[in-house]
């Protein structure tokens, strides 16, 4: 080969490692927040589950959360997912869209609600990022799959003294500005507007027919969260579900 073709050789070897290098440097920085989001969840996870139960009364130190931030209005599970976080509402819209359950500068964000949402709305939406880890939102689309949605069809909330268990009946992917998103029903001279939203919602189940149907007397939660690049950045993938029960308890 000669010392010119030994040296070329050698200098592509050295050039290919630095790449790698730069690489896995570059992916560690980009992976490594991700990572530690979801393991001080968990951690707050542990920490604040004084026992363990069943999914409908998790024995949690709410005095706990509420010393840790006051903004934090509940907890969220979803059994057969990651999903199993508290739920932020903050003063401002979008708030803890890139904001951690303490407070601080995190791009993987919180679980949220509105300002001015509760949960006892007759429509309320819960927000979450599409991480490609599946954490936080991410592992919604995981409800893509019917075989998946027939294991795993419940999502449950808390809130001190509360569990609310939903029944999922629709997902289905939408722009980020559609009706999927009124939250509004009052009166404008349409006295179905509530039973047409419902109705839409239905219709929209784009990947497999569901049989459990909302009624007219039920109030509504759906989780939000990105579609993936596939479907583009306007575009949102929603879990629909309806009240189902709420079991209200003393708490210890």
């Amino acid at each position: 080969m000669g010392r010119l073709g030994d040296f070329f050789y050698r200098m592509i070897i050295i050039v290919l490692i630095i790449a790698a290098i730069v690489f896995l440097v570059m992916a560690f920085k980009e992976q490594y927040p991700l990572w530690k989001n979801q393991q001080e969840l968990e951690n707050l996870q542990a920490s604040v589950e004084t026992e363990k139960t069943k999914d409908e009364n998790p024995h949690i130190n709410w005095k706990k959360l509420k010393h840790t931030n006051p903004d934090i209005v509940g907890w969220i599970k979803v059994p057969g997912t990651k999903i199993d976080y508290p739920v932020l509402k903050g003063k401002e819209w979008n708030e803890y869209l890139h904001k951690n359950y303490e407070g601080d500068y995190s791009y993987a964000g919180s679980i949220f609600i509105q300002p001015e949402a509760v949960f006892n709305d007759q429509h309320l939406i819960i927000y979450g990022h599409n991480m490609r880890v599946k954490s936080m939102f991410g592992s919604l689309h995981d409800f893509e799959s019917e075989d998946f949605y027939k294991k795993h069809n419940k999502i449950y909330l808390y809130q001190p003294g509360k569990t609310i268990k939903c029944t999922i009946y629709s997902v289905y992917d939408c722009l980020d500005k559609s009706a999927t998103y009124n939250t509004d029903f009052s009166d404008d001279g349409n006295d179905n507007k509530w039973v047409d939203w419902l109705t839409m919602t239905v219709n929209n189940n784009a990947y497999y027919p569901i049989k459990k149907k909302p009624a007219e007397k039920d109030h509504i939660i759906t989780l939000s969260t990105c579609s993936g690049k596939s479907k583009g950045d306007s575009y949102r993938f929603v879990v629909h579900s309806f009240i189902t029960n709420t079991v209200t308890y003393e708490e210890k």
